[in-house]
């Protein structure tokens, strides 16, 4: 029974597991190639201005490993750790989206080491719109807890408030990112970009106590 068990549970954390073990198979095949001082942080321009060591990869290979078993332990640290079981496959897709962007962000600082020529700014900000696109299709799902989510001092006074906001925050990232894709004139336009993150940082902020001082009535915890 408990072999069973396991066999599930590595069934449905295969397509995870893959994404996480990727970086370190990366490192075992590569890590004689990659040079002692690498590249770690890039200026708006794409242009290297912060070094160190190679073993910076491997940080942030274990830092994907460790928010893996965070995530398997949030639920159980949460007091709220019952609305987990109500969004469940939202949750997962959620951790999955998260570790695959981990995971992408370690590839491009990785290939960057071994000598590829790639745009580096404009990659990252490519990847981070396509991480908040992707958030956005699931964010609206997200019931209250402790630890993910728009966390204000609004949206946790009621449910009905958190809803709200999450689901209004979630059409506010999938818009927008949509916007800056199909218009691509931000690449020459860089403040575009800032605005954009801007946009998707205060907006659920506002959104939030907006609701809650127009509707008095729920705003008592549940």
């Amino acid at each position: 029974m408990q072999q069973a068990k396991k066999a599930s549970w590595l069934q449905k954390e295969s397509l995870r597991l893959l994404i996480i073990v990727l970086p370190f198979i990366f490192l075992a095949i590569f890590w004689n190639e990659l040079p002692t001082r690498v590249p770690l942080h890039w200026n708006l321009h794409g242009e290297a201005d912060g070094y160190g060591s190679k073993l910076a990869f491997v940080g942030l290979a274990a830092f994907n490993l460790l928010l893996f078993g965070l995530f398997l332990v949030l639920p159980h640290l949460d007091p709220k750790g019952k609305s987990y079981a109500v969004f469940q496959p939202k949750w997962y897709i959620l951790q999955v989206i998260t570790h695959l962007f981990i995971t992408y962000l370690f590839f491009i600082f990785s290939f960057m080491a071994l000598g590829y020529e790639l745009p580096v700014a404009l990659t990252i900000k490519y990847g981070l719109i396509g991480l908040f696109l992707l958030l956005g299709n699931y964010l609206g799902s997200i019931r209250p807890n402790n630890f993910i989510g728009i966390k204000t001092p609004w949206t946790l006074s009621s449910s009905y408030v958190w809803n709200k906001t999450h689901r209004f925050t979630a059409q506010v990232w999938v818009l927008s990112s949509l916007l800056l894709l199909i218009f691509d004139f931000w690449h020459k336009k860089q403040w575009v970009f800032f605005i954009y993150l801007g946009v998707l940082v205060v907006t659920p902020v506002v959104y939030s106590y907006f609701i809650y001082k127009n509707h008095p009535p729920v705003n008592s915890k549940e």
